[in-house]
Parts: structure tokens; C-alpha cells; sequence
């Protein structure tokens, strides 16, 4: 009798557990549905309140997205961070326009432009953006302004295209060897990054981005409109995905900007930006791979700015009419010495 009753309690305990292993799951099935019908509502939504503002241009494999404005003769183009949106410049835009045409584009599958479906890397994003620049009519050498990843690639462009440019502004720029050169727990972090953009299409997927601001540290500095633009592209699932291909390309991408320091760029203007606020054990290394990039040019010069961490150096109004002023000062230069 006593077995009989224990068969018996162990099968109610096996029952109530596969029954609450099922509830478990149903649960989690719901949630991964509610999810994602928060996420496609939220996309909805944000495709109607931000449209894009700019054109689109065939540059072969994919389809560009690129916004002009400003009436200068002077192109000022701008190249936005692995993971920023081109809607990321909009502060630094207006500040500009009265004195420049202004240019943001979004490489390939990131903010409004479409996805190749194929490979990324900073070889492959310098020829598609001078053909976008073909396709565009912009004919004239450009001051080129990247941030972070798009740094590197305007580094990779120059080189690549030494006639279309006539100075290189760098806002904190990544570093080619940064992986490596970073101190142990930074160079984590970085292989963290790396692999946490890999995940974030998926997280957006199940609106999880969206609904835990997961994204908004790559926006500090923009604000109002500004802000809630930038963060509608930062939390779609197609914005995500292209930032997961740039993640997966960075060895490739890494190594031509390793080619360019036996090279360098003769006496091409060139200014580097660097946050000053980055942790203090990582403010060594860091410092020390910007003025490694200051010395790529005879004609360079580097600012310190104290109190800017990473995204504000290009987004926050307190910094970035020290970038301005650079460009103005770039372009009064090249003009007074223009024949």
C-alpha cells in the first residue's frame, strides 16, 4: 500500500511539474508575441512621424540614403558611428548649414537606407559611399567629419580617394589596434560590444530595445525631436541588423586603416577630436592612438575635450560647436590659399 501511494504522489509531483514547465512556457511564448506586436507597432508608428528627409541613390548593390542641406559651395559630408543613425547629426548639421552645403548618409542597411544583404566592412563602405557621391553630384572635394567607426571609414575613403577630399575631421575616432591596445578589462568590453551588436536585431525583434532603452547611451547629447528621431532608427530591427554586419566586418575593416600608417596622408588638413571623459585606466591608451592619428598628416591638429564622453563629441550642443568652428576654420584656409 505505502508504494502504491508513493507512485501515486510521485506521479501528481511529475504531472504539476510538466504542467507548470507547460504554463512556463506559454508564458514565455506570449511575452515573445506580445513583443513583437509592440515592436512592429512601434516601427508603424515611428515610420509615420520620422519619414526620411533626404534621397535615395542606386550606388549598385544597394540603395542609399542621403539628406543635403545648406546653400554653402563648401560640401561638409558627414560619417556617423557603427551603430548611429545619420539623424545622429542633426545638432552639428544646423550649426553648418549657414555656411555649408551639409551632407549625412546612412551606410548600407543602417537608418533609412536598405540592406545589400551582403558584407560590410570600411574597403566596401568607402566605394559605396564615392559612388554615392557620383550618383549624388557631388563633384567636389568634401570636408569629410566622421565619428567613431565612421572616422575609420572616412580615414579608409581618404585614402582610397585622396582627390574628393579636401580635410578629414575625426571625432573620436576608433582605433584600428584599439582591441588590443585597450587595457585588459576595456579590451573585454570591447569584444562585449562587438558581440552585444550582433544580438540587438533580435533584441529589437521582441521589442525589448525599444521597451527597456537599451540603445539610448549612443544618443547622449541629442535632445527633444533631435533625440526621439536618432532612437526611432536606433530601435528598429532592420537599423540593427546592419550594425550586426559592420560588428561582424570589423577585423576586415581594421586592417587597411593598419596599411594606411606607413602611408599616411602628406599635408591633407586634418584634425582629431578626442573625448576627454572616458575612464581614467582607459584615457592612456586612448590618448595615445588619437595622437597616433594626428600623426598621419604634416597639417593636423588635436583637441582635448575634457568633459565629453564618446557619443557627445558629436551630438552634445556643448562640444560640437568646437567641431564647427574647426570646419570654418578648415575652409577660410583652404580658400585663402586657393589660387
Amino acid at each position: 500500500m505505502s508504494a502504491s501511494v508513493s507512485r501515486v504522489a510521485s506521479n501528481r509531483v511529475l504531472r504539476g511539474a510538466a504542467l507548470a514547465a507547460g504554463g512556463l512556457a506559454c508564458l514565455v511564448l506570449l511575452l515573445a508575441l506580445a513583443g513583437f506586436v509592440y515592436q512592429q507597432t512601434g516601427e508603424t508608428r515611428d515610420l509615420s512621424a520620422f519619414p526620411p528627409p533626404g534621397e535615395f541613390y542606386d550606388v549598385g548593390d544597394v540603395s542609399l540614403h542621403m539628406s543635403c542641406s545648406g546653400a554653402g559651395v563648401q560640401t561638409v559630408l558627414l560619417s556617423s558611428g557603427m551603430g548611429n543613425p545619420a539623424a545622429s547629426w542633426e545638432p552639428l548639421r544646423r550649426l553648418l548649414e549657414p555656411d555649408f552645403r551639409v551632407c549625412s548618409y546612412d551606410r548600407d542597411g543602417l537608418g533609412w537606407s536598405r540592406d545589400s544583404g551582403g558584407p560590410r566592412d570600411a574597403t566596401l563602405a568607402a566605394g559605396r559611399l564615392a559612388r554615392l557621391m557620383d550618383a549624388a553630384g557631388l563633384n567636389g572635394p568634401v570636408i569629410l567629419v566622421g565619428h567613431s567607426y565612421g572616422a575609420l571609414v572616412g580615414r579608409v575613403f581618404a585614402a582610397a580617394y585622396p582627390q574628393r577630399v579636401s580635410a578629414l575631421v575625426l571625432l573620436d575616432s576608433s582605433h584600428e589596434d584599439m582591441g588590443e591596445r585597450f587595457p585588459p578589462i576595456a579590451q573585454q568590453g570591447f569584444k562585449d560590444l562587438l558581440a552585444g551588436f550582433k544580438l540587438a536585431p533580435w533584441l529589437n525583434r521582441f521589442g525589448l530595445g525599444r521597451f527597456t532603452g537599451l540603445f539610448e547611451p549612443a544618443i547622449d547629447g541629442l535632445e527633444g525631436r533631435d533625440r526621439a528621431q536618432a532612437l526611432a532608427l536606433l530601435n528598429t530591427v532592420s537599423h540593427m541588423q546592419g550594425t550586426a554586419a559592420e560588428a561582424s566586418g570589423w577585423e576586415r575593416s581594421a586592417a587597411p586603416a593598419r596599411a594606411l600608417r606607413t602611408k599616411g596622408f602628406g599635408a591633407l588638413p586634418l584634425d582629431v577630436f578626442v573625448a576627454g571623459a572616458w575612464p581614467e585606466e582607459m584615457m592612456p591608451s586612448w590618448l595615445a592612438m588619437q595622437r597616433e592619428l594626428a600623426g598621419l598628416s604634416s597639417d593636423s591638429r588635436i583637441f582635448i575635450l575634457e568633459e565629453a564622453n564618446h557619443p557627445q563629441v558629436g551630438m552634445d550642443r556643448r562640444f560640437i560647436g568646437q567641431v564647427a568652428e574647426a570646419v570654418r576654420r578648415r575652409a577660410a584656409a583652404m580658400h585663402a590659399d586657393a589660387p
